[in-house]
């Protein structure tokens, strides 16, 4: 049929870009670019009813190599008639009416809303010739002469279909209504017709109740708590008082008081957790700006192009006819647009590939300079590597501080040795809390439980046993304790590692200089001890993991953890995902039937389960490893849940895929060109066709938006902050032996973590992949996906000034790692490239495996090329040091005056023999967020930090 008339291009600058586009492009690109010329002048003749465009698409057609089983259409519309476009007419009383008992062939020129007369009122898919996509309009009797298995006559959708019946097989075709002649497996036959599951019953009936009963026995349990008299309120005070303290603060001002951050502080230049927190909201916010440029270059294309670039690949499938008429459109339309799907993924592959270029630049300069404006307590400290195993009965810190000052020249202010009490961990936690307590003088004794029922006591012994409660407070230690401890630091050994502490900077380097120049120094045997520069805070040391993370270690370790992830992708794919991917794979999707809101739903709580459980396995995986320093564990977790989540992704999307196919076969399902979708026997063939595109591009949108991309978000902060302060609460304010320190734990706040990275690159991951489908969807999922990550900025920006406890992200690491991962992340899109101009624009066509060997070949390019230059290229573009340095009077004294963990504050074996071993007066303090104000200063040990207390709300 000649193409219905269609409107014309966007008025002369339209076409004056057109040509443009296509004349560059020739120059460019040669024959190619000249084919693409031929096929964008043949888009917009037809567009404007021209013949020319007919005869111009054919030659294109026919130089391609392409033997066609019909005349291509270029009369794209769908919805479209000769009248123009054909928004549902029915309330314009002009809907199209078909002729009873004439075969019709549906083709993207038909009007998908034409009806049949009320004589033959049932619209049937015509069987009975060789020809695809033809229908006729009968009367139900007459359903199963055109199509045999659809003898049933739907008066709501106006077609012959066949049998609608949930778990059913094979339908009963000599019937006219609904009934099933064979079920699916799990499902048995009833005398009606109907399928029934065969393992439901009484069971499930049972233990539903019995969940419910017990969902609703915890809810009464937790009114119960609720609604009790406070019996605590000091406790309570006091632990709400300590999580005031916690939280990010400035550095002490002239009063000696350090206040909170304001919330319009703006951390993409203001360092409030260190150098790591400030070049995270860098990230976050880089990602927002890629993704709105992303959703504007395809929104430009959508404008100024073709609207049918805004709902290409979006429109519903429908009853067999709607079907076919869909499939001829969206067809007709890819291939004519084409040529905006290849500039556009071109346009945002080289624009992307930039941008990594320039905020790699950007982001390690912001490093540079904040590292050059301010004094921390890397800038003091070297470390020592190399030490061999010493006795904790003997000073080795001050014998190896006097060895350094002799070696080196310079003065220390002390040595912090890094001690193997891996073995004893519980024996140190407990003393330092014991010892922590004790601060606050002598223990309070509590009040005796009030006066309880029968029930309410056994909930109350209960709550003691379940969260680890003891009956009484024990809070300040005996003297068994005290000789316990000091036999513990005894037999304790020394890792290979300490850092030693210099008064300036220029004495710290001066002394790594001398010990490099003389080739090591010798001590307590070792005669190849190294001093080293340091690239940590010690905020971020993880002292418990020295003497056990070798790197042979920690790669085992890592391997293993492979393997767990497995396991758990595996739990989740069988507990969770597997009921869903039988659902879907056996619903009746005949006469374009849907699951409904509820399957959404529990799609949508699939996807944000499966993270939560790769978030929980990685994290532990992480610390199981055992890294020295916070930093490269956070660069770990990120690697390993990206790729993590990847798996769960992958599943996903190999189970849609199998669906789709299934679905699509057993709905007769045709290329564009008639051949049955399922004698497509080549994979990369079948995924190109335009029913099987339409169908993955749906549920990869609906993975991302708002599975992925918003509802964990918009849930998280119920489990991380509101959650456990409620129950912290509940269990302080009901149990007045909760007390001191032990008040203060449970109505903490959870620590930060550098997790964000990679729920950031799994959502650009998952956008990506959009780029394999239809367009429709890519400005609504880049728009979500910029919206999404506007709501995380907002949240991670509150949560790191108000609800997490002070902490310090001091090296590089973590964010170079993020940057490494956009390599491969970057290159997918290169790789779409070549998947979308094969077989296009007069060029090669490559089918099957060499097909995916091409796209991973591609990919792999990329991902090396974006490597070298992030290693190699973007170095160089760093900032220079200062021709003068704006801290050069600072001194470790006036750093540490300011800030309450050093490097011997934080070392908790450290602290526990300044008061067990060399019994210092006062010794040295522990460092606990939140309890600043207990520190004392002594200067003759290198901690100088003392601070007024802090009012509530400070």
């Amino acid at each position: 049929p000649t193409p219905a008339p269609k409107r014309a291009l966007r008025g002369a600058p339209m076409n004056a870009a057109l040509r443009a586009l296509a004349a560059f492009l020739a120059c460019a690109g040669g024959a190619d670019a000249a084919f693409l010329h031929k096929g964008a002048r043949a888009a917009a003749l037809v567009r404007t009813g021209s013949d020319e465009g007919v005869n111009i698409a054919a030659s294109a057609r026919a130089a391609e190599g392409v033997s066609l089983g019909k005349p291509p259409r270029f009369g794209r519309g769908g919805d479209q008639t000769a009248g123009g476009k054909n928004a549902k007419k029915a309330h314009q009383g002009d809907m199209t009416t078909l002729q009873c008992y004439a075969s019709e062939k549906a083709d993207s020129s038909s009007d998908k809303y034409a009806v049949c007369p009320g004589s033959c009122p049932f619209l049937a898919q015509d069987r009975t010739d060789d020809d695809f996509c033809t229908f006729s309009c009968v009367k139900e009797v007459d359903c199963a002469s055109k199509h045999p298995k659809t003898p049933i006559g739907d008066k709501r959708l106006g077609v012959c279909r066949s049998c609608v019946v949930d778990g059913c097989s094979e339908c009963d075709n000599t019937a006219t209504y609904d009934k099933c002649a064979v079920c699916q497996s799990g499902y048995e036959l009833t005398g009606d017709g109907r399928c029934r599951f065969k393992y439901g019953g009484r069971w499930v009936s049972v233990v539903g109740f019995v969940l419910l009963a017990l969902v609703l026995l915890l809810l009464a349990w937790v009114v119960d708590m609720q609604i009790r008299a406070c019996s605590n309120q000091e406790g309570v005070e006091t632990g709400l008082e300590f999580r005031e303290r916690s939280k990010l603060r400035m550095k002490k001002d002239s009063s000696g008081e350090r206040k909170l951050w304001p919330l319009t502080t703006n951390l993409m230049k203001t360092q409030v957790a260190g150098p790591g927190m400030m070049l995270h909201f860098n990230f976050q916010t880089a990602i927002i700006l890629w993704s709105v440029f992303v959703a504007l270059v395809w929104m430009a294309f959508a404008t100024f192009v073709d609207s049918d670039l805004w709902i290409l690949g979006t429109r519903r499938f429908g009853t067999p006819r709607q079907n076919c008429i869909l499939v001829a459109w969206g067809y007709e339309t890819q291939q004519a647009l084409m040529w905006t799907k290849v500039a556009f993924l071109w346009i945002v592959y080289l624009g992307s590939f930039a941008m990594c270029v320039f905020y790699g630049v950007y982001q390690l300069r912001a490093f540079q300079d904040a590292d050059y404006q301010h004094k921390t307590f890397k800038d003091f400290t070297a470390t020592v590597v190399g030490l061999p195993p010493i006795s904790g009965s003997k000073p080795v810190e001050d014998m190896l501080k006097e060895r350094l000052q002799e070696v080196t020249g310079q003065r220390l202010v002390g040595v912090s040795v890094a001690w193997d009490f891996q073995a004893h961990e519980e024996e140190v936690t407990q003393a330092l809390h014991d010892d922590i307590a004790a601060l606050d003088g002598p223990s309070h004794t509590p009040s005796d439980p009030p006066q309880q029922g029968a029930l309410r006591g056994m909930l109350y012994r209960a709550e003691q046993m379940i969260f680890g409660i003891a009956p009484d407070n024990a809070g300040v230690k005996d003297d068994e304790g005290s000789d316990a401890i000091d036999e513990v630091l005894a037999v304790l050994r020394t890792s290979p590692r300490a850092f030693a502490v210099f008064e300036t900077q220029e004495a710290m380097e001066a002394a790594v200089e001398k010990v490099k120049a003389d080739g090591g120094f010798f001590f307590e045997g070792a005669d190849d001890i190294e001093l080293k520069l340091l690239d940590a805070e010690p905020d971020t040391v993880q002292w418990v993991n020295f003497g056990h993370s070798s790197s042979r270690e920690k790669t085992l370790k890592v391997l293993a953890g492979f393997c767990f992830i497995a396991l758990a992708c595996l739990f989740w794919a069988v507990v969770f995902y597997a009921p869903y991917a039988w659902y879907v794979m056996t619903f009746n999707y005949e006469n374009g039937r849907q699951p409904g809101f509820l399957v959404s739903l529990a799609f949508s709580m699939i996807v944000v389960i499966g993270n939560a459980i790769m978030y929980e396995v990685c994290a532990r995986i992480s610390d199981w490893v055992g890294f020295r320093f916070k930093d490269n564990r956070e660069a770990c977790y990120m690697i390993l849940y990206t790729i993590a989540c990847m798996f769960n992704v992958a599943l996903d999307f190999v189970t849609t895929y199998i669906t789709a196919e299934l679905v699509m076969e057993g709905l007769g399902f045709r290329t564009y060109f008639g051949e049955p979708l399922s004698e497509v026997t080549e994979f990369t063939a079948k995924f190109e066709t335009y029913g099987m595109q339409r169908s993955l591009a749906e549920n990869t949108f609906l993975y991302a938006f708002p599975s992925t991309y918003l509802i964990p978000f918009l849930i998280e902060p119920f489990p991380t902050i509101l959650a456990p302060l409620w129950l912290g609460w509940l269990i302080v304010r009901n149990h007045p032996e909760v007390q001191g320190r032990d008040a203060e734990e449970w109505l903490g706040m959870a620590e930060m973590e550098m997790g964000r990275y990679a729920d950031i690159l799994l959502n650009v991951i998952l956008g990506i992949l959009i780029f394999y489908f239809p367009g429709g969807y890519t400005w609504k999922l880049f728009l979500a996906m910029a919206g999404s990550h506007v709501w995380i900025y907002l949240f991670d920006h509150y949560r790191v000034l108000r609800s997490i406890p002070a902490c310090v992200f001091a090296s590089f690491d973590v964010e170079w790692w993020a940057q490494a991962m956009l390599a491969p992340i970057v290159g997918v899109v290169a790789a779409t490239i070549f998947f979308k101009t094969n077989c296009q624009f007069g060029g090669p066509c490559i089918r099957g495996p060499s097909l995916v060997v091409l796209c991973t070949l591609a990919w792999l390019v990329h991902t090396i090329v974006h490597l070298l230059v992030l290693v190699y290229v973007i170095p160089k573009m760093g900032k220079p040091p200062p021709a003068e340095d704006p801290a050069a009077e600072e001194t470790y004294k006036d750093v540490c005056e300011k800030m309450p963990c050093n490097f011997f504050t934080a070392n908790p074996v450290f602290c526990l023999r300044s008061q067990h071993h060399y019994k210092h007066s006062p010794p040295c303090s522990f460092f606990v967020r939140g309890r600043e104000h207990t520190m004392k200063a002594n200067p003759t040990i290198g901690c100088h930090f003392e601070q007024i207390d802090t009012p509530k709300g400070g």
